[in-house]
């Protein structure tokens, strides 16, 4: 809803970023296969690395499924993809049922959300690719961090800042946090790839030392990984406490037969809101719902525990691929 103003520099100087080494690294060796569109946080910034290092670019349009991907990687020999985790389902969902390789892929960058660490290994075991795990905005012209292209490590978190993005927490008031590692805080960043204002809009969208709130909650660690714990205005509060939901979405993620989980607040006349547990198993899984909540006792408070289980046949997802919650909580909310 809001117009992200973009300048002829801020383009310029967000591929010098991500052109690191130990950031998305293109070169003119590299075949990459874009399954986000251009319109989703600016196309994660391809349309314009790409061309910069003579990359060639793989443009698979709005069919995005298995089938239609593993052919361009196989066809198109593509080496680097970019997406987020539903798309790498469908495709390994795919490549299970019928069999085959993806021999010219090394890396997959994934991003939109916090991904399970199971499917992280799955899809390194199965395409016998590197996992780059990432994070990043529209309003960051988009990349904010990314694990890095090389090293043993698996990654886990969303990586590290290159050079020319600084990160740092604050309070819900916007004081900066005292310790800024291994805390949660409100993320904000500074950077001259950092939307300055929104389109039309009539003040600056930074706060006086030049740094844009997020929205999101994170955790710095002592390496400077990254890592998005949620986003403040998802945060449920009930009975005057806040409970953040995307801690169980990450707990419940990890169990066997999970394909997606969402949880939303629904209204409650006693304590102003209570979770509900949203779950898409995967195809041929049976879950029961019992299995879902024991997987939290003793890892959340017991007031955190979801009121409600909904299993569904198909998570509602926006048009940039992400699970859509607005819809979620339309049906479900008031339920």
């Amino acid at each position: 809803p809001k117009g992200v103003l973009y300048t002829h520099r801020s383009n310029y100087l967000h591929p010098l970023r991500a052109l690191q080494a130990d950031s998305i690294a293109l070169t003119p060796a590299d075949s990459v296969l874009v399954a986000v569109p251009l319109f989703h946080v600016n196309g994660w910034g391809f349309s314009f690395a790409g061309p910069a290092v003579g990359a060639k670019l793989v443009l698979p349009g709005r069919h995005t499924d298995g089938a239609r991907l593993a052919k361009l990687i196989r066809e198109e020999g593509v080496t680097l993809a970019a997406g987020i985790q539903t798309v790498w389902l469908g495709l390994l969902d795919y490549l299970d049922a019928t069999g085959g390789n993806l021999p010219t892929l090394q890396r997959v960058i994934i991003g939109g959300s916090r991904c399970p660490d199971a499917l992280i290994q799955r899809m390194e075991e199965r395409l016998q690719a590197r996992v780059q795990t990432s994070w990043g905005m529209t309003e960051l012209s988009p990349l904010g961090t990314v694990a890095p292209a090389q090293g043993p490590e698996r990654a886990v978190a969303s990586g590290r800042p290159p050079i020319g993005l600084d990160l740092k927490l604050t309070d819900a008031s916007g004081k900066t946090l005292p310790q800024q590692r291994n805390v949660t805080g409100h993320l904000k960043a500074k950077g001259a790839s950092v939307v300055q204002r929104y389109f039309k809009a009539e003040k600056d969208a930074v706060d006086e030392e030049g740094y844009f709130d997020t929205g999101d909650l994170a955790i710095i660690d002592e390496e400077g990984n990254l890592t998005i714990t949620g986003r403040s205005k998802d945060l449920i509060k009930s009975g005057g406490e806040w409970i953040n939901p995307a801690e169980i979405e990450t707990i419940v993620g990890r169990l066997p037969g999970v394909g997606q989980v969402a949880v939303i607040g629904r209204a409650d006349p006693k304590w102003g809101e209570r979770p509900i547990l949203v779950v898409e198993p995967q195809k041929s899984h049976v879950i029961d719902d019992k299995t879902l909540l024991d997987a939290l006792r003793g890892n959340v408070a017991d007031w955190w525990i979801p009121d409600r289980v909904i299993q569904v046949a198909h998570m509602p997802l926006a048009a940039t691929g992400k699970i859509d919650k607005n819809r979620l909580r339309a049906e479900y909310a008031r339920a």
